[in-house]
């Protein structure tokens, strides 16, 4: 994200960039937060430094909301949420240019593909819940 939260093209005017702030860190894996605690817990788009991972904490400040993987040209590669969707929980989405790559559901509806964690997702996520303990 950088100093100050600019996106990974270079902008820094960037309205999502001067919302963030660092609150700590977990090995290489920043905790953020928005600077306005009203504002939703979703992680930024993209981030300035290249091959960053991510990670926000919901609201109450229990439990991890959301953890992201960046890749070399700032964009998102995958995303992990801890909420349940479709029985998997937690569970993640890959991304394709930085969004969820969309599928056409059983139901004929368009939603994020979704898989559960492999172990290399799960100690990230286990290294995160345990972050402050």
């Amino acid at each position: 994200m950088g100093a100050n939260g600019s996106h990974a093209n270079g902008s820094l005017e960037s309205e999502l960039g001067r919302n963030w702030k660092t609150t700590g860190t977990v090995g290489d894996i920043q905790i953020v937060q928005k600077k306005n605690s009203k504002e939703s817990v979703k992680l930024p788009e993209e981030s300035h430094t290249p091959n960053r991972i991510y990670a926000t904490f919901n609201k109450k400040g229990n439990d991890v909301h959301s953890i992201a993987k960046y890749g070399p040209d700032g964009k998102k590669i995958w995303e992990i949420h801890t909420n349940s969707h479709n029985g998997l929980q937690p569970h993640f989405h890959p991304c394709k240019d930085g969004h969820p790559v969309r599928i056409i559901n059983k139901n004929g509806r368009s939603e994020n593909e979704t898989y559960a964690l492999d172990s290399y997702k799960q100690k990230i996520l286990d290294k995160v819940r345990n972050y402050g303990n």
